[in-house]
């Protein structure tokens, strides 16, 4: 797993080749110029197609939940609220892979030789992509709700996390027993049931997209990374401060739990939707594995010294919950054994008061640890944003055979190189 090590603390890990499976697909001419993506579809337009279709699904769902009994009416409208609204990242993502490989929504063909096609309408291959990245956005839910419960947080969004609201309405009925255990229960089934909705969407995807062998084998990787990176995050949080691998561990957990499934993969699993070749899956990996980690490092700095009213968390909220990320990781391998003493007392006490949580700030920002993870955001930025400019000078070169770019496999015009490069800064260097 060397893509996403540290070889030495204070070292951002180089954006090697990523090591996601990619699935053996058939290759394409060697003569054969990649389709050149002059436009990417509008963040804006695939956020409002995939959330018609998902609310669609999930108002479905919601009226057999209420079908088997009127108690489980709660299961719907608990799922069709927390999944309202949110960035669409992944959706995004994986339209955009989608269309990086040469898929055209507009004129309903997906392309490539490895996908068994029964649609092709322009509607078809829209609703099936919508569906598709619809099924990110509830397993990506599912993952928050269970990472709500793992965590013990008590927002979600500005909201109250699940549990929460569960345990709030055992109070308001009435029930018996202790709240907070019915509202950890409650939402440990519930993000199950999301959990085995998202594969039931995707699933019905496949009719209008098509069986792709390559896109069934990168779905059970994204749904594989997240669960195993969700346990690396529970087992670092009680590794102690001073151990040998905590940068090591620390770039593992960003990488598996957040950095892949929701940059990387996205984007790997909308191309091997399209037909992408293995060359093409790895050139958009080059792209997508580096951004994702800027864009957790971000969160990870949200999570420490963020606003309160703009991430919907408290402040400090990652050193009450005792989080040992990368920017804790370079924190202590600069701090003076007093200090680092303190920090690794306080980090993981829920009762911190305001002040503590301050000092800690205060601690991370003054041993240079907040300014390390600066660098290796910017550092990874670039690699990304490096690659889409490659892809821009493939198309100027595709004329030339001397072209230094023209062995690129996915080529994009000053439009698409305009969109990824501004989401890409917006990814890495956002405040929420």
């Amino acid at each position: 797993m060397t893509s996403h090590r540290s070889g030495m603390t204070g070292d951002a890990p180089e954006p090697a080749p990523s090591d996601t499976p990619v699935p053996s697909t058939a290759p394409s001419s060697a003569d054969a110029l990649p389709t050149l993506v002059e436009s990417l579809s509008s963040p804006e337009s695939i956020a409002a197609e995939v959330s018609a279709q998902l609310e669609a699904f999930l108002a479905e769902k919601a009226a057999e939940f209420e079908a088997i009994s009127l108690d489980a009416t709660a299961i719907g409208e608990a799922l069709i609220e927390f999944t309202r609204g949110g960035k669409r990242i992944r959706p995004v993502l994986l339209w955009w892979g989608f269309q990086l490989a040469g898929g055209d929504v507009r004129a309903g063909e997906a392309g490539g030789p490895t996908a068994d096609r029964t649609a092709g309408s322009a509607a078809d291959v829209t609703a099936g992509l919508a569906q598709a990245a619809g099924s990110l956005e509830l397993l990506h839910a599912a993952a928050l709700i269970h990472d709500d419960v793992i965590d013990n947080s008590d927002t979600r969004r500005g909201r109250p996390a699940l549990h929460r609201q569960f345990e709030a309405r055992h109070q308001r009925s009435g029930f018996h027993g202790d709240g907070a255990s019915f509202g950890v229960s409650a939402s440990i089934v519930i993000g199950d049931i999301c959990l085995a909705l998202s594969e039931e969407l995707f699933e019905r995807s496949q009719e209008a997209l098509g069986n792709s062998r390559a896109a069934l084998e990168l779905r059970a990787t994204v749904r594989r990374d997240v669960m195993v990176g969700q346990y690396l995050d529970v087992l670092a949080e009680v590794i102690p401060l001073g151990d040998d691998r905590i940068a090591e561990r620390a770039w593992e957990v960003l990488s598996f739990k957040s950095a892949k499934y929701s940059v990387e993969q996205p984007l790997l699993l909308g191309a091997a939707l399209a037909g992408a070749d293995g060359a093409q899956l790895q050139e958009i990996s080059a792209f997508g594995l580096p951004l994702g980690q800027a864009f957790q490092l971000r969160d990870d700095v949200l999570g420490i010294a963020g606003d309160p009213e703009a991430t919907g968390k408290p402040a400090g909220d990652d050193i009450r919950e005792g989080k040992r990320t990368v920017l804790i990781a370079e924190t202590a391998a600069r701090i003076s054994a007093d200090r680092l003493e303190i920090l690794a007392a306080r980090l993981g006490d829920p009762d911190l008061s305001d002040a503590e949580v301050a000092e800690c700030v205060d601690m991370i920002t003054d041993s240079g640890g907040l300014a390390a993870v600066e660098s290796f955001i910017a550092d990874k930025h670039a690699h990304a944003a490096t690659m889409v400019d490659t892809w821009a000078e493939a198309d100027a070169d595709a004329g030339s055979a001397a072209g230094s770019t023209a062995s690129a496999q996915v080529r994009i015009g000053s439009a698409a190189q305009e969109r990824l490069k501004g989401f890409a800064k917006a990814l890495s260097y956002r405040s929420s």
